[in-house]
């Protein structure tokens, strides 16, 4: 699965955000995220594509840039 997929589902899935206000755009404090929640987006991002974000890494604030950070890091490992 792609990040973005995976990031997108787990916000329905996990973080009751609703379906219709996904987008690549979307902030992810205006889809009712605080910074625990972010954190632990991170550890299941982490876990699902066997990376690690360090904290200074995890610099995003809208679901596009937390996927294109997630492609970067997986890129990495496989590369």
């Amino acid at each position: 699965m792609k990040p973005y997929d995976f990031l997108a589902q787990l916000l329905v899935e996990t973080f009751d955000v609703p379906k219709d206000k996904i987008t690549p755009e979307a902030n992810l404090t205006d889809l009712g995220l605080d910074s625990l929640s972010i954190a632990e987006l991170v550890f299941d991002v982490e876990d699902e594509f066997d990376i690690e974000i360090s904290e200074e890494d995890a610099d995003f604030t809208t679901l596009g840039g937390a996927a294109e950070l997630v492609e970067k890091f997986v890129e990495a490992k496989d590369g």
